[in-house]
């Protein structure tokens, strides 16, 4: 009887150090991915063209028109850069040269390649984006100023 208790607190020592361990290493790997997120916030945000403009003016943001060319050329958002979509090559090559903590404002005509786009420079790493997710339609709905 002596022998059967002996045996049993080692049974129940044994799986208190084993539930100890997996209770450690899961707040050890909650601790490195908390850790990595700190390292680059990610941050991708669909807004309406209100709250673009309002970013417009609250932050040196950057805005990116990523239509066409010739879509460009017919109206846009003042002070907006156009890096076309479509043309991949350009694109890449263009995104490059930015800074990626830099506040990156985007639109399209309707919020498509701009969603798109978005989600392609958050997977490049840029931090801060925010995609107009009525694209100039919805800004010129607003009756907000275009260039041309």
């Amino acid at each position: 009887m002596k022998l059967f208790k002996i045996i049993l607190l080692l049974v129940v020592v044994n799986l208190s150090f084993v539930g100890c361990k997996k209770a450690i290493d899961k707040q050890k790997n909650e601790s490195l991915s908390d850790k990595s997120l700190e390292k680059k916030p990610l941050f991708a945000k669909n807004v309406n063209a209100v709250d673009f403009k309002n970013l417009m003016v609250a932050d040196s943001s950057l805005i990116i028109d990523v239509r066409t060319p010739e879509e460009f050329q017919e109206s846009h958002i003042p002070g907006a850069v156009n890096i076309d979509w479509n043309n991949q090559g350009e694109f890449n090559s263009k995104i490059a040269t930015l800074a990626k903590d830099k506040t990156i404002l985007i639109y399209c005509h309707s919020g498509h390649r701009s969603g798109l786009a978005t989600q392609y420079l958050k997977e490049q790493g840029f931090e801060k984006l925010y995609n107009l997710e009525t694209g100039i339609v919805g800004w010129k709905a607003e009756n907000f100023a275009v260039t041309k």
